[in-house]
């Protein structure tokens, strides 16, 4: 019985790696579901079968039978990742069986009771059902499978001390491995949350200014040529008093998008704050044309708000860089803006 106990809880950690690993890699990606994208329902469902092989290589002895838990990744990957899932982990598993084994018998058997789980997949597919009620009936369905094949190769007197301890372990270790899943899946994805919060600006969906300022001394370190633009919504408060905040809101949206859109490649745009943004170009040939090109294409794009077209221009201050600090170019692009903007606003200065 101690064999059987530390057997057990080594198929639940091989589950408990390969599916945190799976997690983990997939994080972005989170919720994993039956209409989630085919690769990633078919990545999800190849890490199954890795831990449905995993738990063949490390079955175990219970009476008469020898057994495993290959059921709990099957469940896994139909609960997670629907019928798909359970294909590709189908298949995995029976590659495995006939790495090890060849062409046997048991082989052969195994083609039948995984096309029934499939089977049950693809109805499964059909209902709706809160994802722990689809896993209990996967792991409830896959039980009785493996019961009318332990039924078939032990003893029927036997059958008290191979199919119930079988029973206890699987839905013990399905019931573990579950509950882990979902705790891993709540961190990743509140990580993910709060992530994005701290380095995204929401209003406008650029870096924020902590994330700005680290890209940009990113470039600083790289040695290579680069530029600033230190961009400025022109007459950014009348905009707030005469239409709204909601609609300065909107407008800052606005702009954020149409300079993301516009950024030439290997360049990137953040909001540093308020209605001001920085858009930093690497590998700069000739900022002039640059910067006058994101005045007019601003002030070109039309922007409306609850049905009124509003005017939007901006002005611009730009710096290229040379060997001195990044604080000296952002000083000399500010001091540029404040030029523009002084000068009439709606045009771009070089620093």
């Amino acid at each position: 019985m101690g064999q059987v106990i530390n057997i057990f809880f080594i198929n639940i950690s091989i589950i408990y790696l390969v599916l945190s690993l799976a997690l983990y890699l997939m994080r972005q990606l989170l919720p994993i579901q039956a209409g989630s994208l085919y690769a990633v329902r078919i990545w999800f469902g190849l890490a199954m079968g890795l831990a449905a092989v995993l738990l063949t290589v490390n079955s175990f002895q219970v009476g008469e039978a020898r057994v495993d838990l290959r059921i709990i990744p099957l469940a896994l990957a139909g609960a997670y990742a629907g019928p798909v899932g359970v294909a590709v982990t189908m298949g995995m598993t029976l590659l495995g069986r006939f790495g090890l084994d060849g062409m046997t018998d048991q082989f052969i058997r195994s083609f039948g009771t995984l096309g029934l789980f499939f089977v049950l997949s693809l109805v499964l597919n059909r209902v709706v059902l809160r994802r722990g009620h689809l896993y209990s009936a996967y792991l409830v369905f896959g039980a009785v499978l493996v019961l009318f094949r332990i039924a078939g190769n032990v003893p029927m007197q036997a059958f008290t001390t191979v199919f119930l301890p079988y029973f206890v372990m699987t839905f013990l270790g399905g019931w573990m491995c579950y509950w882990v899943a979902k705790q891993i899946e709540t961190h990743l994805r509140m990580f993910r949350l709060h992530t994005q919060r701290a380095t995204i600006d929401e209003l406008t969906g650029l870096p924020n200014r902590y994330m700005t300022l680290e890209r940009l001394n990113e470039v600083e370190m790289s040695g290579l040529p680069w530029a600033l633009f230190v961009i400025d919504v022109d007459r950014f408060k009348q905009l707030n008093d005469t239409y709204g905040h909601r609609a300065g809101d909107a407008a800052l949206h606005h702009i954020g998008q149409t300079l993301q859109a516009n950024c030439p490649p290997g360049g990137f745009v953040g909001r540093y704050g308020g209605e001001e943004f920085l858009m930093v170009l690497e590998d700069a040939e000739d900022v002039r044309l640059m910067a006058d090109e994101i005045v007019k294409v601003i002030r070109d794009t039309p922007f409306s708000f609850e049905g009124t077209s509003i005017p939007m221009t901006v002005s611009l201050g730009a710096s290229l860089a040379g060997a001195e600090p990044g604080t000296v170019v952002f000083e000399r692009a500010d001091a540029a803006l404040y030029a523009a903007k002084t000068s009439g606003r709606d045009q771009a200065k070089i620093g």
